[in-house]
């Protein structure tokens, strides 16, 4: 039956091509909007999973650090360093700003780093160097394109000129966009003590078992939050699906739906459109059961090769739409695009079946007929 099928469907190339090309966009269409909200995701945890560090600490009843103000007291950081089994703790300073070249003005998240530390900064440096000085800022090269600013050049921050002396990667995205500066600076905008920190890092000690080592910091530290990385970065996914992104989800579901419509009244019209052909089958003696699988299996073929080709064009056209507009990242999950096989082929399975009594009422001299 399986050979009978794609012969059928082989018969007549055009009306194959269009179906499987109808298939294929509309599932582009459902990975794609799937991998705008993913992406958008990423990038709002992007600081946080970057960063090498395990546990993060944090004020008391702060777990995000999008929409949240934390406030770590210095001599809170000297108690930190006391525990066992930590390598060191940096701190840093977070607060939101506005940066400004000319007539553009970016909302951007400005993080506080002390020079001499070895992270809490930019985490992938493609150009100048990642320690800011007073009066210097460290920003992301695709948002120095968006504000017409290069290495050397100044951008305002907080009514302040700041020299432009590194530019990062992977900082600039939808509503994420990150600015490093010097932390004594910020802290004297911010009106805090210099060795006062938002949030801090924690790097623990070669062997030391981070589960044990987080919950002993949270029983000695009971003035701060201690998150280790996942549970932080999590933390913040939720807090960001709880807000605006709920809109682009919305747009996801839409467009599932969309996608998933279109695949089903591709395979149901194709199914319809080779009406002669199941009466020639029924003129040969087919029964109604062989006419169901033949009609099932040239549906699955079509939804096959549209997934397959689907696939391959929204991975295309993710790279195609970052390399335009890097600020957008689109994640496609393989395992997400696993996950849509089993729908696609309940999805497929209907259409192609929903047309079965009018199918089984064909008369077989509609082969006949011109």
């Amino acid at each position: 039956m399986l050979k009978l099928a794609w012969r059928n469907l082989t018969n007549e190339p055009t009306r194959m091509a269009i179906s499987v090309t109808g298939i294929a966009l509309a599932l582009v269409l459902i990975l794609v909007i799937a991998g705008i909200f993913a992406g958008s995701e990423e990038f709002a945890v992007a600081y946080i999973k970057n960063e090498p560090a395990p546990i993060w600490l944090m004020q008391s009843g702060v777990a995000n650090m999008h929409m949240s103000s934390s406030y770590i007291a210095p001599e809170l950081i000297i108690e930190a360093e006391q525990i066992e089994g930590i390598k060191d703790i940096t701190g840093v300073l977070y607060t939101g700003g506005n940066l400004e070249s000319g007539e553009d003005s970016i909302l951007g998240y400005i993080i506080g780093v002390n020079p001499q530390a070895e992270i809490g900064g930019p985490w992938k440096l493609v150009e100048g160097r990642q320690n800011p000085q007073r009066g210097e800022i460290v920003i992301d090269a695709e948002l120095a394109k968006r504000l017409g600013v290069e290495l050397g050049d100044e951008v305002n921050l907080f009514n302040t000129a700041h020299k432009i002396i590194g530019l990062s990667r992977g900082n600039f995205g939808i509503g994420s966009s990150l600015a490093f500066i010097n932390k004594q600076a910020l802290s004297e905008w911010m009106a805090v003590p210099p060795d006062a920190s938002s949030f801090a890092l924690v790097r623990p000690d070669v062997g030391i078992d981070v589960d044990a080592l987080a919950a002993r910091m949270q029983s000695e530290l009971p003035d701060l939050n201690v998150m280790q990385q996942a549970e932080f970065a999590a933390s913040d996914i939720d807090l960001i699906r709880q807000m605006g992104v709920d809109i682009i989800r919305a747009m996801n579901l839409i467009a599932y739906i969309v996608g998933l419509l279109v695949i089903g009244l591709t395979i149901y019209t194709a199914t319809l459109e080779r009406s002669r052909e199941y009466g020639m089958l029924k003129a040969l003696g087919a029964n109604n059961s062989r006419l169901a699988v033949v009609v099932l299996s040239q549906a699955l073929i079509s939804a096959a090769l549209g997934t397959l080709l689907g696939a391959g064009l929204a991975y295309g056209v993710a790279d195609l739409i970052t390399r335009i507009s890097p600020d957008m990242l689109i994640l496609i999950d393989p395992e997400y695009v696993l996950n849509q096989i089993p729908i696609l082929t309940l999805v497929t399975g209907i259409a192609a079946l929903l047309p079965a009594s009018r199918i089984a009422n064909l008369d077989p001299m509609i082969a006949f007929k011109a």
